[in-house]
This record gives structure tokens, sequence and C-alpha cells, in this order.
């Protein structure tokens, strides 16, 4: 009974681990994710627009910021997309 109970356990972790993973992959639908030298070809483009949306302590902290990004609070994103044209793509780092 116990060997049950142990197996159930597992595959129940399992099941769950695939769950979340699921989830995760469905959040990110519709977000083109692109390799740091594609984000580099685009800075300076006209209707292109960095994103700096790292949380304030992670932000103060870094020697490393994209020059001409603009700060934005991670949580409202949608609201300040809309300070652009429709025709703008936005790299959200």
């Amino acid at each position: 009974m116990r060997t049950m109970n142990a197996v159930f356990g597992v595959l129940l972790v399992l099941a769950l681990c695939g769950v979340l993973r699921t989830t995760q992959s469905a959040a990110a639908d519709g977000v083109t994710r692109i390799p740091k030298e594609e984000a580099k070809a685009l800075l300076g483009r006209p209707n292109v627009v960095f994103l700096d949306a790292r949380i304030d302590k992670a932000w103060k902290e870094s020697s490393r910021q994209i020059k001409g990004a603009v700060r934005v609070d991670l949580f409202d994103l949608e609201t300040q997309a809309a300070n652009y044209g429709k025709d703008t793509t936005f790299i959200i780092y």
C-alpha cells in the first residue's frame, strides 16, 4: 500500500509540473522573443521603443541601462504602451 501511495504521489507531482509548464507557455503566447543581437540592431529605429520593466531595486542597482529606453512599471505596461502609436514595436526587458 505504501508503494502505491508513493507512486501516486510521484505521478501527482509530475502531473502538476506538466500543468504549470503548460500554463507558463500559454502565458507567453503572442510574445516574440528575439536575440540580443537583433534587439541591438533595432536601437534608434523609428517606431521602436525599448521599455525597461525591471523592478525598482534591480533598475537602481544596475550599471547596465539601454540608452534611450523608457522606464516603465511592469504592472502598467498596457496603459503606458497606449501612449504610442499602433505601429510601434516594443522591446520589453
